[in-house]
């Protein structure tokens, strides 16, 4: 069986985007073998399940080293029959960023374009057994919102205020203040072990946990709230009712609105954006009169 091989360091959010250009790849090439290796971090088990994908390698060598040990040695070195030839497909999110044309465009574009794979869409392919429901509803015995205040590539602000796509922490737990005013509703803030989990005795935090359990959270709550992040697109990829505070540092494209049916973008400088327009979007996103 003829082999193609996709290889690609990303994070979340990332690696997210590039499922739209494997699923274009399955449909022109419904008879090749296709492997995608991805670095050992839990955010890329997101790929688990996927249905265009036939095998998934997470390398920790690739997430210790980084792309620099993707060479032919290290092909060798994995579990992989390669006495056929075989196709290798490199996503490189730094090739997409240094492109102009590229960078203006969705990130799923950008990689169709740098591996010359047209594509039809742009939203994330992501599956979701119910076992994975089932462990998400353990958590969620009553109608809940979902917090996500982290994203990994955060550059600092111009100004030395800060980071550029935070929203500050007191405009957060305002929010957590006010929903919890309306009814009887669960907030679950959700985000990695590593990052600093926000104190309130309205938010329940739910940090660390695998990352298909967070997608299923996601797909069942009233509405997202998120930053532009990993946990953005994730909700885009399984249709969660989401407001995204999108920092203007990052282009409005890359939100695709047009591909998110349920979603608000709130575009801008985050540190300009008030407690009661964050509020007024979530109320209409998860119909709460």
């Amino acid at each position: 069986m003829k082999k193609a091989i996709f290889a690609g360091f990303n994070a979340l959010g990332d690696t997210l985007c590039t499922t739209p250009v494997i699923r274009a790849f399955r449909k022109l090439h419904p008879d090749i073998f296709i492997i995608y290796i991805v670095q050992n971090a839990g955010f890329c088990r997101v790929l688990n399940g996927n249905p265009d994908i036939d095998l998934v390698l997470y390398s920790e060598k690739l997430y210790l080293n980084g792309t620099g040990i993707m060479n032919h040695e290290w092909l060798g070195s994995l579990p992989l029959d390669l006495t056929e030839t075989a196709n290798l497909y490199h996503f490189d999110i730094n090739g997409v960023c240094s492109r102009p044309e590229s960078f203006q465009e969705h990130i799923s574009v950008g990689f169709s374009r740098l591996l010359d794979i047209p594509i039809e869409s742009t939203r994330p392919i992501i599956h979701i057994s119910r076992d994975e429901q089932r462990l998400a509803e353990h958590f969620t015995p009553r109608p809940y919102l979902v917090f996500s205040p982290h994203s990994v590539s955060n550059p600092a602000r111009a100004d030395g205020t800060g980071r550029a796509k935070d929203w500050p922490v007191e405009r957060w737990l305002r929010l957590a203040e006010t929903i919890h005013a309306w009814g009887d509703f669960d907030i679950i803030a959700v985000g990695s072990e590593w990052d600093q989990q926000i104190r309130s005795p309205h938010i329940r935090n739910l940090y660390g946990l695998p990352i298909k359990i967070v997608a299923a959270l996601l797909q069942n709550s009233l509405c997202v709230i998120t930053l532009e992040n990993g946990i953005a697109h994730l909700g885009t990829g399984v249709h969660a009712p989401m407001v995204i505070i999108y920092s203007d540092v990052v282009p409005l494209a890359w939100a695709c609105p047009e591909e998110s049916d349920q979603c608000r973008v709130l575009y801008g400088d985050p540190m300009k954006l008030g407690h009661h327009e964050v509020m007024d979007a979530v109320r209409s996103v998860a119909c709460i009169q």
